[in-house]
């Protein structure tokens, strides 16, 4: 009986993964309606960008690095965790050789979007670890930003959902200087169901069509190659979570440095 009923469940159940990312792309669709009506991000003074793993700084930013690079002033990135867990249950394959292919992807990626090797820094985390704030990586951190004194600092969304993102978003604030603007940008909050969002600190950057390009040749270089079991390096990334961050607009949400 059980097997009899196996195919109806697998059914049911890809019916029911359908329905739920109908709802993912329709709660996309009225958010952005929504930042069609916020204000303009105006960033232009030096800016670091906290990723908490390989490939947030380009989903979430890529049109503002483009942009920024093309206004003469190219950001900073802070790759936090190497990212060696993304094919955790997927593969045989060390971490370690994760990590290294992963990086390859971000200078790759940075490549599309025409972001100078040097200006990325890998600070070796451990990915799924971040809120243990370990005292070597945290000093590399606090060091960077100190050296770099960036007029803003971007962190990941309080709604984003995974731990590292979370963590890596109170680990920036906190090291955020009194007279930093600190910026929320979107990556997983795309793909979670979160509706009480700061729209009264909200901007928006409407990608043009070049910056645009750029931003999908740099995803494109992040989520398309494979590991040898036949898995993306980046892990698997919902089909909605692709559509949500590869539109035309980025979000993002102005912080006090107190949050």
């Amino acid at each position: 009986m059980g097997k009899m009923l196996t195919p109806h469940f697998r059914r049911l159940s890809q019916m029911l993964g359908h329905i739920k990312n109908t709802i993912r792309d329709f709660r996309c669709w009225i958010l952005r309606q929504k930042a069609r009506n916020q204000g303009t991000l105006d960033i232009t003074d030096s800016t670091l960008i906290i990723a908490p793993h390989p490939d947030d700084e380009t989903i979430g930013c890529g049109g503002l690095i483009t942009h920024l690079i093309t206004s003469g002033n190219p950001p900073y990135v802070a790759i936090l965790t190497g990212g060696g867990g993304s094919l955790h249950n997927h593969s045989d394959i060390t971490e370690e050789t994760v990590i290294e292919a992963r990086r390859k992807l971000t200078l790759d990626s940075a490549c599309e979007l025409g972001l100078p090797a040097a200006n990325i820094h890998f600070l070796d985390f451990k990915d799924g670890s971040i809120s243990a704030r370990p005292k070597t990586e945290m000093e590399r951190l606090r060091s960077l930003i100190a050296e770099l004194k960036p007029a803003n600092i971007l962190v990941p969304h309080s709604g984003e959902g995974w731990p590292d993102h979370l963590a890596a978003r109170e680990i920036g604030i906190s090291l955020a200087s009194a007279n930093t603007n600190v910026w929320e940008y979107c990556v997983w909050m795309w793909y979670y169901n979160v509706w009480n969002l700061d729209w009264h600190n909200a901007r928006k950057l409407h990608l043009s069509p070049a910056e645009h390009k750029a931003k999908l040749r740099a995803v494109h270089a992040y989520v398309t190659p494979k590991a040898p079991c036949g898995a993306p390096w980046s892990g698997v990334l919902p089909a909605p979570f692709i559509r949500a961050n590869t539109t035309r607009t980025e979000l993002y949400f102005h912080l006090n440095n107190d949050c």
